[in-house]
């Protein structure tokens, strides 16, 4: 209500209020309005986050009747989000790379891998509903083995597999920490681009020597970052796809969990669960799990949020009042954010 009543009454002294502004800068009296306002510290353009780690675990030896061997294990990823907004529109993009090796003396092993890019434009229709377009890429860097059998069998390589999906649909985001996509018009591409791979059954391919795969079906969604305590986050990401050509009932799912525990700004442990269901691959639920303490080094631009953001700080970076055609713009969007008058329209006198 507070915000209401300061929108009504900017609007209505907004040209002595203007007289108040000398050379870009809010006199005294004009700041009083401000006093206890706050504003959304959002402003449009873009926005750079990201997450850098480099986790390792060893395993050491000497004369231990027990037994063991000498092992050593690294796992790096990057993980950066590339975000803008203007108005209606929203384009989020997010990177995400890792991986991890373990050597001993006999053998050096890749523990983890992956090459990932998200890619989504949305125009906001109604509240936190979006028109919404997607693309997700996903493969690896390296190729990867079966160690079961003597010698080694290779079962995947970079690019094969490599997914592309496009997708068109809706988008439900109510802040930065939660969304849900319902994309229904989505064809899917597969990539094996592996000679030695390229056989018939490999990632769902019809015949032997065949380098594609596509598939035309619905794709459902779904990310939720929490913060369970102070230097605690959880990051979750749910995919599910279902190809309407072949086997609808059949959905491939896909899971990915990133538990953060910071311990100081430069180090921290971190625990990734990833699941994964495609029976174009294996009719088995696939899974993952790491768990390493290293270097992390987190970097982000986002500006506050909406009660970090006093207005009268907020004023000493970029004054905002200086014409009174800026000051009804601002109070109509301070009435448009105000659920019971979320039909009110400013109008200017």
């Amino acid at each position: 209500m507070k915000k209401i009543l300061f929108a009504l009454a900017i609007v209505g002294s907004a040209t002595s209020f203007a007289q108040s502004v000398k050379d870009g800068k809010v006199s005294t009296d004009s700041k009083r309005y401000l006093k206890d306002q706050k504003f959304d510290g959002r402003q449009p353009g873009w926005f750079i986050s990201g997450n850098n780690s480099l986790l390792f675990s060893q395993n050491a030896y000497s004369n231990w009747i027990a037994g063991g061997i000498n092992s050593f294990a690294l796992n790096g990823s990057l993980d950066y989000e590339f975000n803008f907004t203007r108005d209606k529109h929203i384009w989020d993009n997010r990177v995400v790379m890792a991986y991890g090796i373990q050597a001993n003396k006999d053998d050096t092993r890749k523990t983890n891998d992956m090459l990932e890019f998200y890619s989504s434009y949305g125009y906001k229709i109604k509240n936190n509903w979006f028109l919404a377009s997607a693309m997700i890429f996903r493969t690896q860097f390296s190729a990867g083995y079966n160690y079961v059998p003597d010698p080694r069998v290779k079962i995947s390589n970079i690019l094969a597999p490599g997914y592309l999906s496009l997708g068109l649909g809706v988008d439900y985001k109510p802040n930065e920490n939660f969304q849900i996509n319902i994309h229904p018009f989505t064809p899917r591409m597969t990539f094996v681009m592996d000679k030695d791979l390229q056989k018939k059954g490999n990632f769902g391919l019809k015949n032997d020597g065949d380098n594609t795969l596509l598939e035309f079906g619905a794709y459902l969604g779904a990310r939720y970052k929490i913060q369970i305590m102070d230097g605690i986050t959880y990051d979750n990401r749910l995919g599910i796809y279902a190809d309407y050509l072949n086997k609808f009932g059949n959905m491939d799912l896909a899971y990915d969990g990133i538990l953060d525990l910071k311990v100081n700004k430069f180090i921290s442990a971190q625990v990734t669960i990833n699941l994964l269901y495609d029976e174009d691959q294996i009719k088995k639920t696939q899974a993952k799990q790491t768990l390493g303490i290293g270097f992390n080094y987190k970097f982000d631009n986002t500006p506050p949020k909406v009660e970090e953001a006093p207005a009268t700080a907020f004023m000493q970076e970029a004054p905002i009042f200086e014409e009174k055609e800026e000051t009804i713009e601002v109070a109509t969007y301070i009435l448009k954010r105000e659920p019971i008058l979320n039909e009110t329209k400013l109008v200017s006198q």
